[in-house]
């Protein structure tokens, strides 16, 4: 037995009686009858894309959904079929007829959606061909029934496709004339970017002929994409079609940034728009501290910040960390490009220094912390020096960090005053150079004795330097 092979709908006899109904009948029918083998399938041209049916035919085979997008042009159907004749086995060849030659009547049916089924009037009749097409055609369902005669008895097969016009949709967004976003689209914590997306028809409905009148649906879907500058990165979701649809960014970025949106569907339907953010978010970047070279953790601490801030357009807030802070308000004034503080009180753990910026819209952005470390008080005394004119240890001078009382008297080891000094910095003593008095007479080399009376910067200021375990022995060579 040689099998029919086609890829549509199989009709046995008189048209309208399916296979799928004699499914068994029809088999052992055709095992006595002489048959053909044939191949054939409805196809088009300059289509955009095809969706197979979700429905089956009676060999378990889908049907094709052609798509014709009406975008950028308009374009419309066509279908065309070419049957293809097999050999047959010698055993069932006709001597009278040759089966390159064979010609065929082709019957062309379009669905009736009212009817839920093909008309019952062809609407094309095309005899002793060996294909057939169509041109001009509409959205729809269509069916060819090609007949073919063999002996007298007749074959019929049935062959199903679907068009599509694709009508493709609308996007566009909503912006000012600047092409920007409209300024009550956006808020402190987010952006909303308005648009239309509209279409048409964004599903095609279809039929399953094999179990008429099932409505089926097949969706075009529509995906969208999102980019922000020249960030690689960007929001791709499936648009949803509709009037002021909104899409939320929730991190509005810092500058002006062009947006770009890109709309597609399945095939190959596009549509792009872009949309400036002018910024209203204040911003504050590269806070850097500049610390005295000498000491640069010894209170006091006089510290000049440096920074960059971006669209500070209304005030800004400098807090220490120290309960000390400034603001200004640029209303009133320029934003300027350095900031001085000096940190007086010793802290282990530091001070964080954070600068919140706000905008005219009233945004504020407060930066990450800069950390400032002031050391608590401390004292560290040598205990020689050589003042012998090699300018290597020529004075004697403890090592203070934070201080802010400091005074020392140094004796001989009869108790004899040489030296006495009282200031408010250790830093600006240059140390005792081994001088009486400060007198240009040098004192004797040997062993001296010192008292040291100190306070620190984490004391109040109105006390006096406090007798301390600052006392010791110190040896001057020469």
């Amino acid at each position: 037995m040689i099998m029919l092979l086609t890829t549509g709908e199989y009709i046995f006899g008189n048209i309208g009686t399916k296979y799928m109904f004699f499914r068994y009948f029809y088999i052992g029918i055709l095992s006595c009858l002489p048959f053909i083998q044939t191949i054939g399938q409805l196809t088009t041209r300059d289509y955009n894309g095809k969706v197979a049916t979700l429905y089956t035919n009676a060999y378990g085979n889908r049907d094709t959904i052609f798509v014709f997008n009406q975008m950028p042009q308009q374009k419309t159907g066509n279908l065309s079929l070419k049957i293809s004749v097999l050999p047959e086995s010698p055993e069932s060849q006709d001597p009278d007829q040759d089966p390159e030659s064979t010609l065929y009547t082709f019957k062309w049916y379009k669905f009736d959606n009212t009817a839920k089924n093909f008309e019952e009037n062809p609407f094309y009749i095309e005899d002793d061909a060996e294909s057939t097409s169509q041109t001009d055609l509409e959205q729809g369902g269509y069916r060819v029934i090609m007949t073919y005669l063999k002996n007298g008895t007749p074959r019929d097969s049935s062959f199903v496709a679907w068009l599509y016009m694709n009508p493709g949709f609308d996007f566009r967004l909503y912006k000012d004339d600047n092409g920007e976003v409209i300024w009550n689209h956006k808020t402190c914590g987010y952006t909303d970017f308005i648009f239309d997306s509209k279409t048409v028809q964004s599903s095609f409905k279809y039929y399953n002929i094999s179990n008429l009148p099932q409505e089926l649906t097949f969706d075009n879907k529509i995906t969208f994409t999102m980019k922000a500058g020249n960030d690689s990165e960007m929001v791709t979701l499936l648009l949803t079609l509709g009037d002021k649809q909104s899409l939320r960014d929730y991190d509005p970025p810092y500058e002006d940034t062009q947006y770009y949106f890109r709309a597609y569907d399945m095939f190959g339907i596009e549509k792009k728009d872009e949309i400036m953010y002018v910024t209203i978010i204040p911003y504050v970047t590269d806070i850097t501290p500049s610390l005295p070279e000498t000491d640069p953790t010894s209170a006091p601490v006089p510290v000049k910040f440096t920074w960059k801030p971006y669209n500070v357009t209304r005030e800004y807030v400098w807090r220490f960390g120290d309960g000390d802070s400034t603001v200004f308000n640029l209303l009133e004034g320029s934003v300027p490009d350095t900031v001085m503080h000096t940190y007086k009180t010793p802290k282990t753990q530091g001070y964080n220094l954070t600068v919140k910026v706000t905008s005219l819209s009233r945004c504020s952005y407060t930066s990450e912390p800069v950390n400032i470390k002031v050391d608590p008080p401390s004292l560290d005394v040598p205990n020689v020096f050589t003042p012998n004119g090699d300018g290597l240890n020529e004075f004697f001078k403890p090592n203070g960090v934070s201080l802010r009382r400091f005074e020392i008297t140094i004796y001989t080891r009869a108790g004899k005053r040489v030296y006495y000094y009282r200031g408010d910095d250790l830093r600006d003593w240059e140390g005792w150079d081994g001088r009486i008095e400060n007198s240009g007479n040098e004192a004797a080399e040997g062993v001296y004795f010192y008292i040291i009376k100190a306070a620190g910067w984490d004391e109040p200021a109105t006390r006096n330097p406090q007798a301390g375990p600052y006392s010791g022995v110190v040896h001057l060579y020469r």
